[in-house]
């Protein structure tokens, strides 16, 4: 498995490409905790268009360091995922929802989203 990180408009976009493996997403969970700790990469978007689904060795693991970012404040956003992959960021997710997205401009425009207050 491969990634590639870019920073647009002050968010960080990680696309995910080729098998995951346990060990890669141990390696995954090192490295995504780093970039998330600074505090000008906690708006964060994964791409998994280019990810492969073979079997189930590292899926869970994978899954599980999404589940600890989305426990965050400003939790990531996810497009391009296969169906096999949204079945089980589903069967996996724990109380909070994944953000899924169809697209990254709709992922982007997510975070430019102000909620409005009840006072109006």
């Amino acid at each position: 498995m491969k990634a590639n990180v870019i920073n647009k408009r002050g968010i960080t976009i990680v696309t995910f490409e080729g098998h995951i493996s346990y060990a890669r997403a141990h390696e995954l969970r090192k490295q995504l905790k780093r970039l998330y700790a600074s505090k000008r990469n906690q708006k964060m978007i994964f791409n998994l268009e280019k990810l492969e689904f073979v079997g189930s060795s590292g899926i869970r693991y994978f899954i599980d360091v999404f589940k600890e970012l989305t426990q965050k404040r400003t939790q990531p956003r996810f497009y391009g995922i296969s169906a096999e992959f949204e079945y089980l960021f589903e069967a996996f997710r724990g109380r909070k929802r994944f953000k899924i997205f169809r697209d990254e401009k709709k992922a982007l425009k997510s975070y430019r989203i102000v909620k409005k207050s009840a006072k109006a």
